[in-house]
C-alpha cells in the first residue's frame, strides 16, 4: 500500500470546471502502516487530478432539487494512482443512514467494504439518500433513492465521474435494505449506466420492467434468517422472471444470517462485481417506462407515452443491411439514435416501425430520428440529438396542487382518500383501500407547480403495482376492524382509507364490535382495489386468517403512475376533500382516553 500523499491542488489539471464545491473540503488520508485505520484531516479548495490512493474523501456535489450541496464519501483504493482508471462501486445505505455509514459504522462491519475495496483496486462511492424535508425521525426523510435520492447518486456519480479517473464501463449499483431496493429501482431505469446490480436485503417488486435487465446482470444477497417478506416481496419473484426471460439473475440466501450479510458476503459481492461489464451498444434494445422521466436507454429513448398509468415499451433492434427494426407500445413520441459501432452512419439507414418502413436515408452522429405517431401513423423525421441528461430533474410540468391532501385528520384523511380514488380510477373497482403505513413522503404546498418527479417523492417510498381482489362486504367489514387498533400510532398508520364506501368505528367498543355503521351489503361480493404492498407486506395491513383467502390479480398501473392519470383526468388540478367516508363515533369522555 501506498504511504499517504499530500494534495497539491492545481485548478488547471481539474476534472469537470463545471462542477461546483464547498469552499473548504474535508480530505480523509488512509495511513498505509495502520491499515486504512489512521487518518490525517487536510483542508482544500479543490481536489486535483494528481490525487493518488488510498484516500477517503469527503466531497459535495451540486444538486438540482433545491437541497443544496450534497455530501458524498469516496474511497480510493492504492491502485488508483491519477493515470489509470479504477472500477467504481456506488454503495448505498439503509433507512437511517447517511453517506458515512459504510465507511464508519459497526452496523457495516466498521468500513469492511472500504478495506476490500483496498485488496481489490476498486473505488467506493457512498451518497446520501435521506433529505432535509420530511419529519423528525430519521426513517422519514429516507428516499428509498427515488426523486430527490435518485437524483443525488446521479449527481454524485457524474461529480466523480468528471473529477476522477473511473472506469465507465464498470460501474456497479448496490446497497443495504433500503439501498438494496433503490439500487433495483435505479438498475431497471438506467440500465445503460450500471454494468451490474447487486442488492442487498432488498425489496419491492418492479416486475413489469424487467425486460429492462436484458443487458444488466442482477446478484441478490439475502440472509436466510432475515425477516420473510423481504426476499418473498421482492428478490424471489424477481430473479425468478428474470430466469424466465433468459436474462442473468443469481440469487444467494445466506445461511444463518439475518437483515445484513456484509460480514459474510462483502469479499464475494465484490469479487462478483470485479468481473462484470458495461454492454454499451447491444444491438437489441428491450426498454420500458411509466414515465418519460426515465425513459432513455442505450440509444433509444422513449419520450411520450399515450395511456397514461400503463407502462410504454421500445423493442429495437439492428439486423442487417444497415437497417433498424423498431415495435413501440403505448407510445407517441420516441428518438432513435443510430449507434456507430452497430450502424454506418455514412450509409443510408432503413428504420421499420412496427413492420412499417418509416424512414431511409442518413443520420448523423449529432442527429437522431424522431418519431411521432399522430392518429394511428407514424412519422419519422431527422433532428439534432437531445438525449434527456440523468440528471435532469424537474421536468415535465403535469399540473397544480389548489390545495395540500395530507393524513393530518383524526380519522378520514384527505391524502387517504385522494389516493384511494386515483387506485380506485385505475382500476375500475368498486373500492379501494389504502392505509398509511410506510408512506414518508413530501407534501404538496398550497399553489405548487407539480411536476412528475414531484409525483415520486410525494408518494415514496414504494411505486407498487395495483392489485384488485373479489371478497365480500361482510369480510371487507372485518378487515376495517382488525385494523382499529388501541395503539394510537398504529391506529394512525394502519387505518384502512376507502373510496367508495363509508364506515363509522367506535374505539370505545370491544374488538369485533367497534364498526357501527357502514353502507356495505354483508352479501355482496365486492371489486377491490389497493397498491400491492398493503396485501403482500405482512406490516402494512392486518388481515389475520383473511391473508391466505384474498387471490388477487396484478394490474399495470402503478400507484404514481396511477396518481398521474388522476391529475391528468383532473384537468391538472390536486385538490383535498373530506366527504365524511370515516367517522370516529367514539363518546368524547371515552376517545381522549383511547387516545393516551
Amino acid at each position: 500500500m501506498n504511504s499517504p500523499s499530500k494534495l497539491h491542488p492545481n485548478p488547471t489539471s481539474l476534472i469537470g470546471h463545471r462542477t461546483r464545491y464547498s469552499a473548504c473540503l474535508l480530505i480523509v488520508l488512509a495511513c498505509a502502516a495502520d491499515g486504512l485505520a489512521q487518518k490525517e484531516e487536510v483542508a482544500v479548495n479543490e481536489v486535483s487530478q494528481s490525487v493518488v490512493g488510498p484516500i477517503d474523501l469527503a466531497l459535495t456535489c451540486p444538486s438540482r432539487t433545491g437541497q443544496g450541496d450534497q455530501p458524498y464519501r469516496l474511497f480510493l483504493p492504492s491502485a488508483y494512482d491519477g493515470k489509470r482508471k479504477v472500477p467504481l462501486f456506488i454503495a448505498m445505505h439503509g433507512t437511517g443512514g447517511n453517506q458515512n455509514k459504510y465507511f464508519d459504522h459497526p452496523g457495516y462491519g466498521d468500513g469492511i467494504y472500504k478495506r476490500e475495496a483496498e485488496k481489490r483496486g476498486i473505488a467506493i462511492l457512498c451518497p446520501l439518500g435521506t433529505e432535509e424535508r420530511g419529519g423528525s425521525l430519521p426513517w422519514q426523510r429516507a428516499t428509498e433513492w427515488r426523486g430527490v435520492g435518485e437524483n443525488n447518486v446521479m449527481m454524485a456519480i457524474e461529480d466523480v465521474c468528471q473529477r476522477f479517473l473511473i472506469d465507465e464501463d464498470r460501474i456497479i449499483c448496490s446497497g443495504q435494505s433500503m439501498g438494496g431496493s433503490g439500487t433495483h429501482y435505479l438498475c431497471v431505469r438506467y440500465p445503460d449506466l450500471f454494468a451490474a446490480g447487486i442488492p442487498l436485503a432488498s425489496t419491492y417488486e418492479h416486475i413489469t420492467l424487467m425486460p429492462n435487465l436484458r443487458h444488466v446482470p442482477m446478484f441478490y444477497v439475502q440472509g436466510a434468517n432475515d425477516w420473510p417478506i423481504y426476499a418473498q416481496d421482492g428478490p424471489i419473484p424477481l430473479t425468478a422472471e428474470l430466469k424466465r426471460l433468459g436474462f442473468d439473475a443469481t440469487l444467494w440466501m445466506v445461511p444463518g444470517v439475518g437483515h445484513n450479510t456484509m460480514e459474510v458476503s462483502t469479499e464475494k459481492v465484490l469479487d462478483w462485481a470485479l468481473e462484470q461489464r458495461l454492454v454499451k451498444a447491444p444491438k437489441r434494445v428491450t426498454f420500458r417506462a411509466y414515465l418519460p422521466i426515465h425513459g432513455r436507454a442505450y440509444w433509444t429513448e422513449i419520450q411520450e407515452i399515450d395511456e397514461i398509468g400503463n407502462f410504454a415499451e421500445i423493442d429495437a433492434q439492428v439486423e442487417a443491411d444497415n437497417q433498424i427494426s423498431v415495435a413501440l407500445r403505448n407510445t407517441v413520441r420516441a428518438a432513435i439514435r443510430p449507434e456507430p459501432s452497430l450502424l454506418d452512419l455514412a450509409a443510408p439507414i432503413t428504420l421499420l416501425v412496427n413492420g412499417q418502413k418509416l424512414f431511409q436515408g442518413e443520420c448523423s452522429i449529432q442527429e437522431e430520428i424522431r418519431l411521432v405517431k399522430e392518429g394511428d401513423a407514424w412519422t419519422a423525421a431527422i433532428g439534432p440529438r437531445k438525449p434527456r441528461s440523468r440528471t435532469a430533474y424537474r421536468t415535465h410540468k403535469i399540473g397544480v396542487a389548489v390545495d395540500s391532501p395530507n393524513w393530518e385528520d383524526k380519522a378520514e384523511t384527505t391524502m387517504g382518500n385522494w389516493t384511494c380514488d386515483a387506485i380506485r380510477d385505475a382500476t375500475g373497482a368498486d373500492i379501494a383501500i389504502q392505509t398509511q403505513n410506510h408512506f414518508r413522503g413530501i407534501p404538496f404546498q398550497p399553489g405548487q407547480s407539480i411536476y412528475l418527479v414531484d409525483l415520486i417523492n410525494w408518494l415514496r417510498p414504494s411505486e407498487r403495482r395495483l392489485v384488485t381482489f373479489d371478497i365480500s362486504g361482510a369480510d371487507l367489514v372485518k378487515i376495517f376492524e382488525l385494523n382499529l387498533l388501541d395503539s394510537p400510532s398504529k391506529r394512525k398508520q394502519f387505518m384502512v382509507h376507502v373510496s367508495g364506501c363509508r364506515y363509522a368505528f367506535d374505539l370505545s367498543a370491544p374488538l369485533g364490535q367497534r364498526i357501527t355503521s357502514t353502507d356495505l351489503d354483508p352479501d355482496r361480493i365486492y371489486r377491490v382495489a389497493c397498491s400491492s404492498n398493503v396485501l403482500t407486506r405482512t406490516d402494512t395491513l392486518e388481515l389475520a386468517d383473511l391473508r391466505s383467502k384474498i387471490d388477487f390479480e396484478w394490474h399495470e398501473p402503478t400507484t404514481v403512475s396511477s396518481a398521474w392519470r388522476f391529475i391528468e383526468k383532473s384537468g391538472g388540478k390536486v385538490t383535498s376533500k373530506l366527504e365524511g367516508r370515516i367517522q370516529d363515533v367514539t363518546p368524547s369522555e371515552q376517545r381522549s382516553s383511547a387516545s393516551k
